[in-house]
Order: C-alpha cells, then structure tokens, then sequence
C-alpha cells in the first residue's frame, strides 16, 4: 500500500473525470482527507463529489456491495447520496494502472447543497459543541428510517465486509485494532478496560443477534457524517457499513458527545425520535451501555493502528479518559 499525498491523489481523480467523461483540467477543491481524499467539482452545470478511495481500505467487491447498499435505500426514499455508474456498470471506476501510487478506486455523486454537517467531533468532546435537542430527535428518526428501509428492500449483503460483531468489536484480532496496544492506557485505567471489555462481551452475547436487533447499519454516524440541507438531515460516508447491532449507530451518533454538558438530554432525543419510528424494548435499553463502550474501543484501537496522525493522538490524548469512564460505569453497574 502507498501513503497517497494530495498532488498524487489529485492526478488519480483526474484520471477517473476522463472516465465519467468530465475533462480532466477541470478545478478540483479538496473537501476532506481522512480515509479517503474528497474533492468537489462542477460540470455542465451540475456539481459533483470524486472520492479517491484509500488504497487496500476496501477490495473492489466490498466497495461494490456499499455502492448497492447506498442504492437501496436511496430505492426506499432515504436521504442518501446518489452515485453515478462508471462505462462498465459499476459505482466507481479504477485508475493509477500506470502510476506510481497505483490502483486506486474512486466515485463520482451527487453534491448535495447542504449548511454545513450536524457538528464535528472535538467540539462535541470538548463540550462547546451547540446542538439543540431537536436535531438529536431528527437523527434519531432518520437512523430509524435507514433500518425500516434495509428490511424493506431485503438487501443482503453480498460479500462479507469487517463486520461489528462480537469478534469484530472485543475479539482477540478487533476489527479496528486491539485499544489495549495503546500505551497511554495503563495501570488501573487498563485494567478497566479489560473488565469493561469482558463485560460487553457477556452482554451482547446474551443479547443475541435476531434480524430485529443486528443486520447491514452505517456504522460510521459521526457528526461529520451527517449533513444539514433544506430537506432535513442526509447520511453519507458509507465506508464503513457492515453488518452490526443497529444500536451502534445509535452509539455512534452519541459517542462523542459523552463528555458534553448536554449528554444525557441528546441522548434522550435521539431515542426519543429513533423509538417513534422504531420502538426499542427494555433489553435494548439495558445493553445500550455496552454498545457504547464498544464503539469508544474501537476509536481506541483505530488511533493504536495509526499512531503519528493527528485524529489518532487526539483519541489517544482526549477521548481515552472518557472510554475508562465508560469502561468503569458499565463494570460497576453490571
């Protein structure tokens, strides 16, 4: 794999815009590199989003088994982006065969005109984050309308992706990488977490994984992911979609507002507005803790496996202490 910086990853997307039939010189404007590089353009009046796919992230049928995910609830009238097919049928393209970086995928979409994303997520750690409840009750119907709308198309998935199971989130080989590799995380904040790891781990295993509890979810539903327009609120960002318990994506949208002084009423939003879509029973209430210190591990691990970057140090510096807490409430109140 080849650490792409922006010039190269700017001569990859310009490739592909000759694919999608776009001239080559038009003005590229970088919006986002985090896994990916994200830029945006305009064409024929029409503007667009090309992303350059980290390389080796995804093989080519797990991007593609995303790209119909997205398809099919865009098919079930949610608020998702809409992709454009390359010459050969699929939802992205391949470019860099020639090139020193190398092979690397990218898609075109829609732009979607939007005011900005729900928030962002060192605003919300450092508690200066300013969200009404409100949106949280708007988040919370519009995950809900994503899981009504998977089970109404019967999407299954086609290949298997790193998947937020059991295994994937406190297995011995985690999906995202083991957070006890941290070593920030030591004495009696790491054994801590050891016990709030074997914790979640008896938890969700007695929680099961029924089709009304686990199945194909976002998995990513950060405050970044998550766009305001005049329409309402639009998901995007599906690289991380995978079959999980739909209250991960639940735990996602909350994890880092954890630390904010206005946790517990965004919390009570967004169940608030999940539950008038989809009603939740107690056995979902009850092993929500858990799910939460599971999503704020796999942040853990993610910085352990990306050491030197700078989202990594931030975890690792600002987000930890808050996953010990999370660790030792849920082992005290097991």
């Amino acid at each position: 794999m080849v650490n792409v910086d922006l010039a190269a990853a700017e001569e990859l997307a310009r490739e592909a815009l000759t694919t999608y039939g776009i001239a080559a010189d038009t003005p590229l404007e970088l919006l986002k590199n985090r896994e990916n590089f994200v830029f945006s353009l305009s064409d024929g009046g029409t503007q667009y989003v090309l992303r350059v796919h980290r390389q080796g992230y995804h093989s080519d049928a797990e991007l593609g088994c995303e790209l119909d995910f997205v398809r099919a609830l865009h098919g079930e009238g949610v608020a998702v982006p809409r992709f454009f097919e390359a010459p050969d049928g699929r939802g992205f393209c391949t470019v860099g065969h020639n090139h020193p970086a190398g092979v690397h995928q990218v898609d075109l979409q829609l732009l979607i005109t939007n005011q900005g994303n729900f928030g962002d997520e060192r605003t919300a750690v450092d508690g200066t984050a300013t969200i009404d409840p409100a949106d949280f009750v708007a988040l919370g119907r519009l995950v809900a309308e994503v899981h009504n709308a998977t089970e109404r198309s019967g999407y299954q998935m086609a290949v298997p992706r790193d998947d937020w199971d059991l295994d994937g989130l406190v297995g011995v080989a985690p999906a995202w990488g083991d957070p006890l590799q941290l070593p920030e995380l030591a004495g009696e904040d790491r054994r801590a977490v050891q016990a709030g790891i074997a914790r979640v781990r008896e938890a969700l295993g007695a929680y099961g994984t029924p089709a009304n509890r686990f199945g194909p979810i976002h998995s990513d539903l950060t405050p970044e992911n998550v766009l305001r327009t005049a329409n309402g609120l639009v998901l995007i960002d599906f690289d991380d979609f995978a079959a999980g318990w739909h209250l991960f994506d639940l735990a996602t949208a909350l994890h880092f507002f954890v630390p904010h002084p206005s946790y517990e009423r965004y919390r009570e939003a967004l169940f608030a507005g999940y539950e008038a879509i989809r009603p939740l029973d107690p056995a979902d209430h009850e092993v929500f803790p858990a799910i939460l210190l599971a999503r704020s591990l796999t942040y853990l691990g993610w910085a352990s496996d990306r050491r030197g970057e700078p989202t990594a140090e931030w975890l690792a510096s600002d987000v930890l202490p808050h996953t010990v807490r999370l660790a030792r409430e849920l082992t005290r109140n097991a």
